[in-house]
């Protein structure tokens, strides 16, 4: 058995958004209220707020209460079991996941009908419960196997909605076959964007900088409207909008680069980073993500035949050809390898890319002596050396 998700537009019209939008400014204040509850008695468990849940949804006594009855009952239920999964994750790894937060207006922007029968499709729309009408939508690919869950998302001014299904069916997955077995080692970076190990360099269009001058200009202006007025409402639309086509714009980059390299390559091998850790640095944090590192190996890991990750310690280091690996690390402006040992010389991001794709085809050095010793071995030598003949000294007049 396996799962698929299958995302779609939807085209609700004025009253369908109406709609949409007060069942996700319920479920908001579902959510703000059950942290509140939650923070207040920690003995509160997720099961014990599923009764009271029901309990107020058949009582109404608020007008707060009245308008969950509006909205199908799983629904809820999903929204309780979000905020159950964010404390979960919090007690796992309290280090990296903080505390579940209140969601302000804004910040809470999906609704899940967790069973099929909340919703269906019927002659290409969308049947929701408690929605009037059929929603138009657009299905640009036939979805294979049963519906389980139907989220509905928006993004600002749009709308989708995300389909899980499960199969049977074997290869449901969209891998690229290739008849050759070619296989390519990749290096990620931020001078060149991805260089592979056939010493191939594909460079990016950097899209944040080209919009960070208007992004500036829209964000100046908003700090100058005032707060609640519908002008700074509009203004942080247009604001979003513009963020919105930035990170599109990656998107479809980053979705052209990975078809293009599935289609030529059979099996990629890229270099396992810790990312949140990277990020950490503050000077760096910005053109980081802006990289899209993430997304890039995300898209690759389900596009190619065979998808590999091996550790980047030292793949920038050592020398591709002889695995000589030096005392005194390179910085990030050295941007050529020159191995003191076998004398190989070529771009650094080209050797690592070529030890990358050594150490996912399982290939080890040949062992040889370094024709170059570092001055630091050098020094500990002649330390040793002194040391045994002064002892030798000793050992004498004794």
């Amino acid at each position: 058995m396996k799962m698929k998700a299958y995302k779609f537009r939807i085209y609700p019209n004025k009253d369908q958004t109406q709609a949409l939008t007060q069942t996700i400014e319920t479920c908001r204040l579902l959510y703000n209220e059950s942290l509140e509850e939650r923070r207040k008695d920690r003995g509160l468990s997720y099961y014990d707020q599923k009764r009271q849940l029901t309990q107020k949804r058949n009582i109404a006594t608020t007008m707060k209460d009245a308008s969950l009855k509006h909205i199908h009952s799983q629904v809820l239920q999903n929204v309780l079991l979000r905020l159950e999964r964010a404390f979960q994750n919090y007690h796992r790894d309290r280090m990296k996941v903080g505390q579940p937060r209140f969601k302000r207006h804004g910040r809470y922007n999906s609704i899940t009908y967790p069973q099929y029968g909340s919703f269906s499709i019927r002659e290409n729309r969308l049947k929701l419960t408690f929605v009037n009408g059929l929603i138009k939508i657009k299905m640009h690919r036939i979805p294979v196997g049963t519906m389980k869950t139907c989220t509905i998302i928006r993004d600002i001014d749009r709308w989708f909605v995300c389909i899980t299904m499960t199969t049977t069916i074997k290869n449901t997955n969209i891998k690229i076959k290739n008849k050759n077995d070619s296989v390519i080692g990749v290096d990620v970076g931020l001078t060149n964007w991805i260089t592979l190990s056939d010493s191939q360099v594909i460079d990016r269009p950097k899209f944040l900088a080209k919009s960070l001058k208007k992004i500036k200009t829209l964000q100046r202006k908003l700090s100058k409207k005032k707060k609640g007025s519908h002008n700074k409402l509009k203004a942080t639309i247009q604001l979003a909008k513009l963020w919105r086509k930035v990170r599109l714009q990656r998107e479809d980059y980053c979705h052209k680069v990975t078809t293009d390299l599935t289609k030529r390559y059979r099996t990629l091998i890229f270099e396992k980073l810790s990312i949140s850790n990277m990020v950490k640095n503050h000077n760096l944090a910005t053109s980081i993500l802006d990289a899209t590192w993430y997304k890039i190996k995300q898209l690759a890991a389900y596009k190619a035949e065979v998808y590999q990750e091996v550790p980047a310690k030292d793949t920038t280091q050592i020398c591709s050809s002889c695995g000589y690996l030096p005392d005194i690390k390179k910085k990030l402006d050295d941007r050529i390898h020159e191995c003191l040992s076998c004398g190989l010389k070529l771009d650094r991001d080209h050797n690592a890319a070529i030890n990358v794709l050594r150490l996912g085809q399982g290939l080890t050095f040949v062992e040889r002596k370094p024709l170059f010793v570092s001055t630091t071995n050098v020094n500990k030598k002649v330390s040793k050396l002194l040391s045994m003949k002064q002892e030798a000294h000793e050992l004498i007049r004794v």
